[in-house]
C-alpha cells in the first residue's frame, strides 16, 4: 500500500511538472511527423518527437536527388520529397526509406510546366500537387496512384496543399484566385471559393477555419466544412503573389513584400498589432507565446502578445530558412550551408554543422523550383540543401 502511495505521489508529481513547463498559449502539438510545409497545419513550425532527442545529431544519410530539392514530409518511415527534374521542366517524386536513406519505392515523374510542386500527408495517403493544377494521391508505402484529379478554372499553381480533417486545402491563379477543398478519399472538390489571386499562400487550418493571405496582405477565413466566409481583411490595394500564413497564439501571422508584417485575430480578422521585419522574410515558427523570425539573415525570438524582441542569434548574418522548433531546440539554416540547432528560451546555439550545399531559402514568389524547408520526424531532423537530401539524428 505505502509502494502504490508513493507511485501515485511521483506520478502526480510528473504530471505537475509537465503542466509547469507547457508553453503559455500552446496550440495541440504535432507529434512524430511533417505532414505540410512548415511541420503541420497550422504551418507554426513546431514538432514533438522524442525520438530526434537532444542535439548534438550526427548524420544519418544524405542524398543528391538531382535538382533543387522541395520541403520534405516525414511520416510512416519515410522522407517525402520533390526535387526540379534534371531533365528538362518538371519535378520528380522521391520517397526514402527514413532509417537507409535508400528508395523506398522508385521516383515519379510529376510533369508540369516548369519547377514547382508541392507534398501534404494525412488519411494515410501523400498528396503531391504540380504547377499546372494536377493533383494526385499515392500510396505511401508502395508508391501507388490512388486517385488525380486536375483543377480548373485556374491553370498555375503554388501553393503548397494542406490535408486536415479528411480534406485536401489548396489555390490556384490563372484568372483572379480560386480556394479549393478537395476530398481525400477520392478526389471530388467539395467547395471552392474565389480570392483576389491563389498565388504562393498555402492554406493553415484549424477546425475553426481556413485562412489564405496574398498579396497586400489581403487574408481571408473561410468555414472547413462548407467553405461559407467567415471574414475578409481587406487593403487599399491588391496584386499578385501572397505568402503562406502562420497560426499561433489565436493570431493569424502574415507577410507581404510592401508591408509590415502584421497579426490579425483569427476569430475576425481584425489587426492585433505589427512587427519590424521585412514582409520578404521566411514564415516564423512559434512554441507557445514564443516565436522564432529570421529577418535580414538574423533569428529574433519574439514574445507573441507583446511583440518584443528578447534574444537575437546572427550566426554568420546569412541565416535563410524558415525556423522550425523540434523539443524546444530551434533548427535554422544558412546559405552558406550552415545548420544550427539553439536553445529555444535562451538563443544558446548548442550544435551546429556543415550539411555540404547552400541551403536556399524559401521562394513564395516563383515557380523556378520547388518551395524549400526544413522538416523532421520519425527520429529525424530532414535538411534540403540545394540539390541535396540530408538526414539528421541519433
Amino acid at each position: 500500500m505505502n509502494l502504490r502511495r508513493t507511485i501515485a505521489v511521483v506520478f502526480s508529481a510528473a504530471l505537475s511538472a509537465v503542466a509547469l513547463v507547457t508553453p503559455v498559449g500552446a496550440q495541440p502539438v504535432q507529434t512524430g511527423a511533417t505532414t505540410t510545409y512548415q511541420i503541420n497545419a497550422r504551418h507554426d513550425g513546431s514538432l514533438v518527437d522524442t525520438a530526434v532527442g537532444a542535439p548534438p545529431l550526427s548524420q544519418k544519410w544524405s542524398r543528391d536527388l538531382g535538382g533543387n530539392v522541395s520541403y520534405p514530409v516525414v511520416a510512416g518511415g519515410r522522407v517525402f520529397a520533390t526535387a526540379a527534374s534534371p531533365d528538362g521542366y518538371g519535378t520528380v517524386l522521391h520517397a526514402i526509406d527514413a532509417a537507409t536513406g535508400e528508395d523506398a519505392w522508385a521516383p515519379v515523374d510529376l510533369g508540369g510546366t516548369y519547377w514547382w510542386s508541392a507534398l501534404a500527408y494525412g488519411g494515410g495517403r501523400l498528396y503531391a500537387q504540380s504547377d499546372d493544377g494536377v493533383l494526385t494521391a499515392f500510396n505511401p508505402a508502395t508508391g501507388a496512384k490512388v486517385w488525380t484529379t486536375t483543377l480548373t478554372p485556374q491553370y498555375s499553381f503554388t501553393s503548397p496543399p494542406t490535408f486536415a480533417g479528411g480534406v485536401v486545402y489548396t489555390g490556384g491563379s490563372g484568372s483572379g484566385g480560386t480556394l479549393y477543398a478537395v476530398d481525400a478519399a477520392n478526389g471530388a472538390v467539395l467547395w471552392n471559393q474565389p480570392v483576389e489571386n491563389g498565388d504562393n499562400s498555402s492554406p493553415a487550418v484549424t477546425a475553426g477555419g481556413v485562412y489564405v493571405s496574398y498579396a497586400c496582405e489581403q487574408t481571408y477565413a473561410f468555414a472547413p466544412k462548407s467553405g461559407e466566409p467567415i471574414w475578409h481583411h481587406r487593403t487599399d490595394c491588391s496584386g499578385g503573389g501572397g505568402r503562406t500564413p502562420v497560426l499561433a497564439d489565436g493570431g493569424v501571422w502574415i507577410r507581404d513584400g510592401g508591408m509590415a508584417p502584421s497579426v490579425l485575430n483569427t476569430t475576425d480578422g481584425q489587426a492585433r498589432g505589427t512587427y519590424e521585419a521585412s514582409g520578404r522574410s521566411p514564415a516564423p515558427a512559434f512554441d507557445g507565446r514564443q516565436g522564432y523570425f529570421v529577418d535580414e539573415g538574423v533569428l529574433r525570438e519574439r514574445h507573441s502578445r507583446t511583440l518584443e524582441t528578447r534574444w537575437k542569434f546572427e550566426g554568420d548574418g546569412r541565416i535563410s530558412t524558415a525556423p522550425i522548433v523540434v523539443n524546444g531546440y530551434v533548427y535554422v539554416g544558412s546559405q552558406s550551408g550552415r545548420l544550427w540547432a539553439l536553445n529555444g528560451a535562451t538563443g544558446q546555439s548548442v550544435w551546429s554543422t556543415d550539411v555540404g550545399a547552400p541551403i536556399n531559402e524559401p521562394d513564395e514568389q516563383n515557380v523556378s523550383e520547388p518551395l524549400t524547408g526544413l522538416g523532421a520526424g520519425g527520429g529525424l531532423v530532414v535538411v534540403p540543401a540545394s540539390h541535396l537530401l540530408v538526414a539528421y539524428g541519433q
